[in-house]
């Protein structure tokens, strides 16, 4: 049997050969399930940068109708602010708009509110040398307000930590330390304020105390959500802590986050999808390559001027990957050429080998290939039965999902139904009112009717869901809804376990809106007993 054993040696070795000659690993199913949610926010990227457009175009037709100078002042401010992480070039110009309009004035305070504001915007954009010359040279700091103080000391110490942060890259500038100006900003400020909290991570950070100011990194994402522009931020930070404390999955959740909330504020001067790309590049560099284009293409339309090149050196590394990969499928190709070779010979010999044999072996053959047809008989009957013992799974569960989806729209149909009558009210039709006036309130009955259908349908099904449920929390998280039904909670992740995974069905089904659903799951998992990461893995094994 030596030629047999020839040929399983062959089929072996061409099983492993793709594993030892393609990609250096391969993305787990957590991160692929973060990956897979934050493309569709990149897909979704040219929407969120429309809306951001029209709110300031908005703001800024108000601006051109506003002749009192102090409200254009103001006015122009919250262009600037609106525009200071989406266009640099216009955040700019609304900025040196607000000098002149304030020197026009006469108002000093105005006038060194918008230049300090224009000083920390170089200082972001990676403008070092125009951020020194303005914050150092042109700031009178012994005229400023206590408002004022406080703005120009905020600014120095990101001017201070961003220069750090890019040493090496940019022009050398002998400034303070960003300590000093922590510490003196922190004396000024109120112990409860959210930039109180967030030099106290800093420092905590520096300090190496990464637990602690994990905790207080928390604390500060808590009070903002994904569609506010600080969510981005806090995230990131909490992933830079994650990764200092060796977490790696941690830091790749925080980086997916904040990359997904900067997408959904229009901001377009970011680090987040950067890192995300660098952190896949080695296993998925098509990923990788769209993910950096995309934050190419974002800080090249924010004119900053240090973001590009940053970008552009990670691109240079995803050339090298893919000139990599090239020569790796060269290889890969040659040797599965001298495998087919050989198979080929394996295979020569092993038909000759049976040949020789087949006179002596006919009687056994023929009695293997009697066992061979009953046993296939029983598989296939097996997996017929099997077969349908799943496809029954599927179909009820199906069905089910079904049911919901027509409980949900037809709460959205009664939802357009009450407004149609109250357009009916604006337009003083009063006696076609009067006679759909009864049914205006059947949007909220249906509801709650939906609510309770769903509980008692699931529950039916699936009895000591809830028990299992809080198996998977911490004691303190677990829930306890009113008996014979669910809570919101409850009611996501049972629709998690039906099969139903998108968040946006999700929302519409139960009729909340995609970032409660969003908070929700991210709080139920911040109270798991068991990994995070795989905690919606474990509900759908529930009753399984």
């Amino acid at each position: 049997m030596r030629p047999v054993r020839f040929l399983i040696l062959l089929c072996v070795a061409a099983a492993f050969l793709p594993a030892g000659c393609g990609r250096s690993g391969e993305l787990d199913r957590p991160t692929r399930q973060l990956l897979d949610e934050l493309d569709g926010y990149v897909s979704a990227r040219s929407v969120y940068v429309a809306a951001k457009r029209d709110q300031m175009d908005a703001l800024r037709g108000i601006a051109l109708s506003t002749s009192e100078p102090v409200l254009r002042y103001e006015t122009e401010m919250r262009l600037a602010d609106g525009y200071f992480s989406f266009s640099f070039d216009s955040t700019q110009q609304y900025l040196k708009d607000c000098q002149a309009l304030a020197r026009t004035l006469g108002d000093k305070d105005r006038y060194d509110r918008a230049s300090i504001q224009l000083g920390h915007l170089y200082a972001k954009a990676g403008n070092y040398m125009e951020a020194y010359n303005l914050l150092y040279d042109q700031i009178d700091t012994a005229s400023l307000s206590e408002a004022r103080m406080t703005q120009y000391l905020t600014a120095l110490y990101d001017f201070s930590m961003d220069l750090s942060g890019n040493s090496g890259m940019v022009e050398r500038l002998d400034i303070p330390v960003a300590a000093g100006y922590r510490n003196r900003l922190m004396e000024r400020l109120p112990r409860d304020s959210e930039t109180w909290r967030v030099l106290l991570r800093d420092r905590l950070f520096e300090e190496e105390r990464y637990a602690s100011a994990d905790s207080v990194g928390r604390l500060l994402l808590s009070g903002t959500n994904p569609d506010q522009h600080a969510y981005a931020i806090y995230a990131y930070y909490l992933s830079e802590i994650a990764d200092r404390m060796g977490r790696p999955a941690d830091r790749m959740g925080w980086l997916v986050r904040s990359a997904e909330s900067d997408i959904i504020n229009a901001v377009r001067d970011y680090a987040s999808l950067t890192m995300v790309g660098q952190e896949v590049l080695q296993r998925d560099v098509d990923r990788s390559f769209r993910y950096l284009r995309t934050a190419q293409e974002d800080a090249i339309d924010y004119n900053a001027k240090l973001r590009p090149w940053q970008i552009s050196r990670f691109l240079m590394q995803v050339e090298d990957a893919y000139s990599a990969r090239q020569e790796q499928q060269r290889k890969t190709a040659v040797a599965f050429s001298i495998l087919l070779a050989l198979l080929t010979a394996a295979l020569a010999l092993l038909a000759w080998f049976f040949i020789a044999r087949s006179r002596k072996l006919q009687r056994v053959r023929k009695e293997l290939e009697e066992s061979n047809a009953r046993l296939a008989d029983a598989n296939e009957k097996l997996n017929v039965l099997n077969r349908e013992i799943s496809l029954s799974d599927q179909v009820k569960e199906s069905h089910i999902v079904s049911f919901l989806e027509s409980f949900s729209n037809e709460i959205h149909l009664f939802r357009s139904e009450d407004n149609h009558l109250r357009n009916l009210l604006k337009q003083g039709k009063s006696a076609q009112l009067l006679r759909e006036l009864s049914s205006s309130s059947r949007s909220e009955k249906a509801r709650e009717d939906f609510y309770r259908t769903f509980d008692k349908t699931f529950l039916s099904m699936y009895p000591d869901f809830v028990d299992r449920f809080n198996d998977l929390l911490l004691e303190p998280a677990r829930v306890h809804p009113p008996k014979g039904g669910l809570n919101t909670e409850l009611r996501i992740f049972a629709l998690i376990r039906l099969g139903v995974e998108d968040s946006k069905q999700i929302a519409k089904m139960l009729d909340y809106s995609l970032s409660t659903i969003y908070n929700y799951k991210v709080s139920v998992k911040n109270q798991a007993a068991v990994d995070r990461d795989s905690f919606e893995e474990r509900v759908k094994m529930i009753g399984k």
